[in-house]
């Protein structure tokens, strides 16, 4: 489980002044923040800078007094940043027909029944499924990260697990 919200809090707000808070946060936070990223890029290489350019954002502004929930605020900013490489590599493709969001990504022998059932999900679904269950985080917080309704995000939190689970029922190659 990622650290909880009050240390995450504390170590955001001695940035500034603490050289080991951001090195305690960064060890802490890089692995969950790692798995959002990735589910949003498909990619370990724009995962990996996701996470970078996300730190090295967190370090810049370092005036994070204000934020009330740290972990909420770490996993947006990743997320943004996953999106925004995502824009930079023309992947992104914004439409109305939902159908027209579902992962084209080949499916690779070797890639884990969870990772190829993901991979059937549309992107939205993936980066909601992601907050959910890598980065803990609740609907609400999540519907505050990807600009949906807390309803929307249930809804379509729900709708992403039965279909993962009618891929796991149906024993989908």
């Amino acid at each position: 489980m990622p650290a909880d919200v009050s240390w995450i809090n504390q170590m955001l707000r001695e940035l500034r002044n603490n050289p080991d808070a951001f090195t305690q946060l960064y060890g802490e936070m890089k692995k969950p923040m790692y798995a959002v990223a990735y589910r949003i890029t498909g990619n370990r290489e724009d995962a990996e800078d996701s996470v970078a350019d996300a730190f090295l954002g967190i370090l810049r502004k370092a005036d994070t007094g204000t934020i009330r929930n740290g972990r909420a605020y770490l996993f947006q900013t990743v997320r943004n940043e996953a999106i925004r490489r995502l824009h930079d590599r023309e992947a992104l493709v914004v439409c109305e027909d939902p159908e027209q969001l579902r992962s084209e990504e080949p499916v690779h022998e070797g890639d884990s029944d969870v990772a190829i059932a993901m991979g059937r999900l549309s992107a939205e679904e993936r980066q909601i499924v992601s907050l959910r269950a890598e980065a803990e985080l609740g609907y609400a917080e999540i519907a505050r990260i990807t600009g949906l309704s807390t309803a929307t995000v249930f809804r379509r939190y729900r709708a992403a697990i039965r279909s993962m689970r009618a891929f796991f029922a149906r024993g989908d190659e």
